[in-house]
C-alpha cells in the first residue's frame, strides 16, 4: 500500500485535504470518488502535490482543442497514453500542440496521471477540463471524455470567432472614418486657412469653427496622443483587476443587442462544461464548483456560486438556476425537464446546443445589419465635416463677391 496526499471537492462543494492509502494512484482516485469526493490534486506522500495553476496562465483554447481531439482519436484506437503523446509531440503541423504534448508526456513518464500532468504544465487547461480528465481516468472512459472536451472547446472557439468577426468590420469602418477626419483637420484645413480667413472679422462661423478645431489639433496632437496611450495603458491594467473585470463584464452584458448575445454565449459555455462533468459521474455540487472555477467571467462565477449554495441547502438544480435570475429562464426550464426525466446531463447538453445555435444566428444578423448601418452613420460624419469645409469656402466666396 502507498499513501497519497490529495485535495478534493466534497459533496457540498467544499475543498478537502487529507491522505488516502491505496495500491496505485488510480486506485486512490477511485476510492475517493466512491466516497463522494472529486479529487483535483493527488500525489504520493513525500511528494509535493501539483498546483492546479502553477503560473496562472491559461492554455489557449485552440491548442487545447487540437490536443484533446488528437489524443481522443489515438486513445480510442487503443494506443497507450505515452505513445499517443509521443506521436502528437512529433507532429510538426501544429507546433504549439506538439510542444504542449511533449511537456505532458514528460510528466506522464515521470509517473504522473494525465490529469496531474496537465495541471503541472506552464500553461494549464481550465479546472473543469482537469476534473473531467481525472474522472475519465478513474472510470476508464478517457477517450469519450477527451472527445467531449474537444467538442466543447471547439464550440466555444467557433462562438468566439463569430463574435470577434462581427466586431472587426465596424472597427475598421470606425478607424477609417477617424483617420479621414484627422487628415482633413491636419492637412486640408491648414492648406485652406488663408482662403478661409481672408475675410477677417467677416469670416463665417463654420469657417471659424473648422479653423479652431484644426489649430487645436495641430498644437496639441502630441500631448493628446500621449494622453490616449496613457489612458489606454491604465485602462488595460485596471481591466485586469478583479473590480475592473467585474465592471467590464457587467457593462458588456448591459449593452443593447450585444449584451443578450454575450449572455447566451456564457450560458452555452456553462451548460456545456457542467453537463460534461455530470456525464462523467460527478454529483451536482462538486460539478458546479469545478465549473465555477473554470469560468473566466466573474458574474458567471458569482451566479454559479449562488446556485451551488442553494443546492447545498436542499434546492433542486433547476429551481436554483431559475431563482438566480442571471441565466436565461429557458435554461432553468430545460434543466427541470431533465431532472424529471432522469436525463439531466443530456438535457443540459441539448440546452447548450440551443444557446450556441441561437447566439450564432444573432451574431450573423448583427453582422448583416451593423455593416450598412455603420457605413451610413460614418458616411454622415465624414460628409458633415466635408460639407462644413465646402460651406465655409462658399461663404468666403460669397463675401468676396
Amino acid at each position: 500500500m502507498t499513501t497519497f496526499s490529495y485535495r478534493a471537492y466534497s459533496a457540498n462543494g467544499r475543498t478537502v485535504s487529507d491522505i488516502v492509502a491505496a495500491a496505485t494512484e488510480a486506485d486512490a482516485v477511485r476510492a475517493l470518488i466512491r466516497d463522494g469526493l472529486t479529487p483535483f490534486e493527488i500525489a504520493e506522500t513525500g511528494q509535493a502535490a501539483p498546483a492546479s495553476k502553477p503560473t496562472g496562465k491559461r492554455l489557449p483554447a485552440k491548442t487545447l482543442a487540437g490536443f484533446s481531439r488528437s489524443l481522443a482519436t489515438m486513445t480510442a484506437g487503443g494506443l497507450p497514453i505515452d505513445e499517443a503523446l509521443k506521436l502528437i509531440s512529433d507532429d510538426p503541423s501544429d507546433r504549439l500542440v506538439a510542444k504542449f504534448a511533449a511537456g505532458v508526456r514528460d510528466s506522464v513518464l515521470a509517473g504522473r496521471s494525465l490529469a496531474d500532468a496537465l495541471s503541472e504544465q506552464k500553461y494549464t487547461p481550465p479546472d473543469y477540463v482537469i476534473g473531467l480528465v481525472r474522472a475519465g481516468e478513474a472510470g476508464g472512459s478517457l477517450a469519450p471524455v477527451l472527445e467531449r472536451i474537444s467538442g466543447s472547446v471547439e464550440n466555444q472557439i467557433r462562438l468566439g470567432n463569430s463574435l470577434r468577426g462581427a466586431l472587426v468590420y465596424p472597427a475598421i469602418l470606425f478607424a477609417t472614418a477617424f483617420a479621414s477626419v484627422i487628415l482633413i483637420l491636419l492637412v486640408v484645413a491648414p492648406a485652406l486657412k488663408p482662403v478661409l480667413t481672408s475675410s477677417g472679422e467677416n469670416t463665417p462661423a463654420s469657417a471659424r469653427m473648422l479653423i479652431a478645431a484644426s489649430d487645436f489639433l495641430q498644437q496639441w496632437w502630441t500631448s493628446g496622443l500621449i494622453a490616449i496611450l496613457i489612458a489606454f495603458l491604465l485602462a488595460s491594467l485596471w481591466g485586469r483587476s478583479v473590480s475592473g473585470k467585474r465592471f467590464l463584464s457587467a457593462l458588456s452584458l448591459k449593452l443593447p443587442v450585444i449584451g443578450g448575445v454575450l449572455l447566451e454565449v456564457e450560458t452555452a459555455r456553462f451548460l456545456s462544461s457542467f453537463s460534461a462533468l455530470l456525464e462523467n459521474g460527478l454529483t451536482v455540487v462538486p460539478a458546479l464548483a469545478i465549473a465555477k472555477e473554470g469560468s473566466g467571467n466573474p458574474l458567471v462565477q458569482q451566479s454559479i456560486g449562488n446556485i451551488g449554495e442553494d443546492v447545498r441547502q436542499g434546492s433542486s438544480f433547476s429551481a436554483a438556476l431559475m431563482n438566480d435570475d442571471f441565466f436565461p429562464v429557458t435554461a432553468g426550464h430545460m434543466a427541470a425537464v431533465g431532472e424529471k426525466s432522469g436525463a439531466l446531463p443530456a438535457m443540459l447538453a441539448k440546452a447548450a446546443g440551443i444557446f450556441e445555435d441561437r447566439s450564432s444566428r444573432q451574431i450573423s444578423r448583427i453582422t448583416t445589419i451593423a455593416g450598412p448601418a455603420l457605413t451610413l452613420i460614418l458616411g454622415l460624419v465624414i460628409g458633415g465635416v466635408v460639407l462644413t469645409l465646402l460651406g465655409a469656402i462658399m461663404s468666403v466666396n460669397d463675401l468676396a463677391v
